[in-house]
């Protein structure tokens, strides 16, 4: 490059040609024999710092401790699970056979709409002459 040529020629690139990509490799992932005979040299250097796995121990040790306290937590689900399905299988039992109950005992003395409307009749401030009121068949004298 001499003083006289401009900067721009020299990095300019000829566009006649295209370019063509090249295939890329993919990355071979690492092997067990590969693991082990790293640990083996650093081993042998006596450098514990020296295998490149010992950075991640305390973080593997930390995910070990989470996962234990999850299966525990795990273990109670189980245990509520189990203790609301029996629950709810012995609550649906009792309301089946309030259920049943109800079909095939008779109440005679239940109250009867005419119960009700007659209650709410008491209930009202007496009318002027209370001798005009009907007589019931369901009225006792004693």
């Amino acid at each position: 490059m001499t003083g006289t040529e401009p900067p721009q020629s020299t990095s300019k690139r000829s566009t006649s040609r295209t370019r063509t990509s090249r295939p890329t490799t993919p990355l071979r992932p690492s092997s067990r024999s590969s693991f082990r005979d790293s640990a083996r040299s650093a081993a042998g250097d006596g450098g514990d710092g020296a295998f490149p796995l010992n950075v991640f121990e305390p973080a593997f040790a930390e995910l070990s401790d989470s996962m234990t306290d999850l299966e525990a937590n795990m273990m109670h689900f189980q245990l509520m699970h189990e203790s609301l399905a029996r629950f709810s299988e012995s609550f649906a039992s009792f309301l089946y056979g309030l259920n049943m109950n109800a079909f095939c005992v008779d109440f005679p003395e239940a109250p009867v709409s005419e119960s009700f409307r007659r209650d709410r009749q008491e209930e009202e401030p007496p009318t002027a002459n209370p001798s005009s009121r009907p007589d019931d068949g369901e009225t006792t004298f004693m």
